[in-house]
């Protein structure tokens, strides 16, 4: 069985040798109470996204127009797709320029383990955002994300 260091190693080691600048962190069950944990206090959205996904790919373009507007810890971007895919996770993200954002991609055999630790009720529909205010109390969005959306939490 492989654990999180090794997974993480994998996924270090993909990084590292395809799009330089872009790392991915290896999203596994614990992940979003990590993630959680690391911004206490603060407000950010979590994006999930694939890489076979069109509204996804439109949604990640509305988010570089406001790239600016987000802190690295504000913005968590998580593909949904599995390790194979962190070529084109990557080079999606360098070609986006959302390359400095905190970005993981899923890492593990059962990704419905990994939808269902981020949320019991989700059942994989893309793109899904989850909001996140400053008590960390949470609230989702199916569907990609209208810029008028975007603004308003940014706000």
């Amino acid at each position: 069985m492989i654990n999180k260091l090794s997974i993480g190693l994998i996924v270090t080691m993909w990084a590292s040798g395809s799009i330089s600048g872009v790392t991915l962190n290896a999203f596994q069950t614990g992940s979003i109470n990590e993630i959680s944990a690391e911004r206490n206090g603060q407000s950010f959205m979590v994006v999930l996204w694939s890489v076979h996904c069109p509204p996804c790919l439109r949604e990640l373009a509305h988010l570089q127009q406001y790239k600016n507007r987000f802190s690295k810890s504000s913005l968590v971007l998580v593909a949904t797709d599995g390790l194979q895919y962190s070529d084109t996770v990557q080079q999606i993200l360098y070609d986006k320029q959302l390359d400095q954002m905190d970005n993981w991609i899923f890492a593990g055999p059962m990704p419905e383990r990994l939808r269902f630790a981020i949320d019991p009720s989700w059942y994989g529909e893309l793109p899904r955002t989850y909001f996140y205010d400053s008590a960390h109390q949470r609230s989702s969005h199916s569907g990609a994300l209208t810029q008028s959306l975007l603004k308003r939490w940014l706000n």
